[in-house]
């Protein structure tokens, strides 16, 4: 809360545990620099409609999702890209199933 400006809005995009009911924030500074929280989901999104749409971008070669993996395993060597993922030698590593 402290890192958004003035009439910012902070949005949770991670999933709690179910059993997290508390936070520590500060209501004082929530309600005197006008902030917002808001939560959200697959970016308040409908991943019905928005799969579908994001595979015919990919397709056309309008969305470059190929650019963004650092590396290819094979489905065999899947422990080792989690050791690379751990120690920082990926970032997007992914599984070739071919």
């Amino acid at each position: 809360m402290t890192l958004a400006s003035k009439g910012g809005t902070v949005v949770a995009t991670a999933v709690a545990p179910w059993q997290q009911t508390q936070v520590d924030m500060s209501l004082f500074e929530l309600t005197l620099f006008n902030k917002q929280i808001l939560g959200t989901v697959f970016g308040s999104g409908s991943p019905r409609a928005a799969i579908p749409e994001l595979l015919k971008l990919y397709q056309n070669g309008r969305l470059k999702l190929d650019e963004l993996i650092t590396k290819k395993y094979k489905l065999e060597d899947i422990n080792q890209g989690y050791q690379d993922m751990r120690d920082g030698k990926n970032i997007r590593g992914v599984i070739d199933f071919n």
